[in-house]
């Protein structure tokens, strides 16, 4: 096949894979001055008879059609064009530059949660799209999920059109049709049924997978057929009650749609999964973010051994009575501001506090660093009772930066 040119325009530059109903190959097209790439799929039927035939090309105009429409989504391949050669049918998609997920699961080591919950949302998003539009992917797993170069966004790939040509066409079912991969596939769809909480039982099955490194083939059940998981991960109960209800042996007891576990994803994210923050991040206005509490941190200046904290009174001064106010200039504060958040990370995150609690933390730090501020502010005033003036040439010592270690 290689070098051989398909449906007069596409030139096959190499073998990719073979699957269930033919082979994929990467090819380009001739016929645009870039030759972008492009991946065709070879699909061969193996019924001879010619009203099957017949059957099967007015199915597959249907489907690609389908599939061109789920092609406008930036996560789903565009399809580029499809026909008939030689009693063998053609896709043509477009190509996805970029690593799968079984490549990236068999690379590293067990995933953290952040990790997964992001891979989780992200399917997640592209199957509540499909499932709107009335398609059911069927055969979810980590090879069909490509992680984009550029974006690294989640691209869903191969959505298996002639397996529905033969499950629809009743004079076929004697063919070996797989509708699914082992491990990753429900019973319901093992019995020709598959439902849109299918693809979402596909997909928890990654998540366990990405938190154990353990093969879906491999994970033990109980009596009722539940999965039985959790003791070979570290895992935040919460994620865990949601990967099991995504793999559920019966559907009924799933979410029953993606935007259901999608909700309940969120929901967790919010609360359950602490991602890095960029001081930029953390630092935004109090009107972006309402839960974000501020200290003022007070900076005194420096005063080296040539300067006073007032200006020295020269011979002519008149020196004031004892009912005369005294009152002495106070060099500039630098007043800024930081969030609590920043200030008190590092003791939240060695303690483990909890995000329901940070809030209160916050709040008594700031307090105590306003007290602590107030007194040293209070304890810098003079005396009124016996005004001195300070001598020019004793250095002042130098708080500022111990003023801040103290917060």
């Amino acid at each position: 096949m290689k070098g051989k040119i398909i449906g007069s325009r596409y030139k096959v530059l190499e073998y990719i894979a073979k699957g269930g109903f033919g082979k994929t190959y990467l090819a380009e097209d001739t016929q645009l001055p870039g030759k972008d790439l492009c991946v065709v799929k070879q699909l061969s039927l193996s019924a001879e008879a010619p009203k099957f035939l017949t059957v099967a090309r007015r199915l597959f105009k249907a489907e690609a059609s389908a599939l061109h429409s789920l092609g406008h989504h930036e996560q789903i391949p565009e399809l580029l064009a499809y026909f008939e050669e030689s009693e063998k049918f053609y896709l043509v998609q477009q190509y996805i530059e970029g690593q799968t997920i079984e490549q990236e699961l068999n690379s590293a080591a067990i995933w953290s949660e952040a990790n997964v919950v992001e891979l989780l949302q992200d399917c997640l998003k592209i199957l509540e799209f499909i499932h709107e539009k009335g398609v059911i992917h069927r055969d979810i797993k980590p090879a069909n999920l490509i992680r984009r170069h550029g974006d690294h966004k989640i691209v869903l790939v191969d959505f298996g059109t002639v397996k529905n040509i033969l499950q629809e066409h009743p004079n076929v079912s004697q063919l070996t049709v797989a509708v699914g991969t082992k491990g990753y596939m429900p019973a319901e769809q093992a019995r020709g049924i598959p439902r849109p909480t299918s693809d979402l039982y596909a997909l928890g099955m990654i998540g366990i997978q990405a938190l154990t490194r353990v093969e879906p083939l491999e994970l033990e059940e109980d009596d009722h057929g539940e999965l039985i998981w959790t003791h070979l991960a570290e895992v935040n109960p919460r994620l865990a009650k949601i990967l099991t209800q995504m793999t559920r042996y019966h559907f009924e007891d799933r979410y029953q749609s993606a935007q259901e576990a999608l909700q309940a994803l969120n929901a967790f994210s919010d609360v359950g999964v602490t991602k890095p923050q960029s001081y930029t991040t953390i630092n935004r206005s109090l009107s972006d973010d309402l839960n974000t509490n501020y200290v003022t941190t007070v900076a005194v200046p420096n005063i080296s051994a040539n300067e006073s904290a007032a200006p020295a009174l020269s011979a002519n001064t008149n020196l004031p009575s004892q009912h005369d106010d005294i009152s002495l200039p106070i060099p500039s504060l630098d007043v800024q501001t930081k969030p609590i958040s920043e200030l008190a990370q590092p003791i939240l995150e060695k303690k483990g506090v909890s995000k329901t609690i940070k809030p209160f933390v916050s709040l008594a730090i700031a307090l105590g660093s306003i007290i602590i501020g107030g007194i040293y502010l209070f304890m810098q005033q003079p005396a009124p009772e016996s005004p001195q003036i300070p001598d020019s040439s004793t250095p002042r010592m130098d708080q500022g930066d111990g003023f801040r270690d103290n917060l």
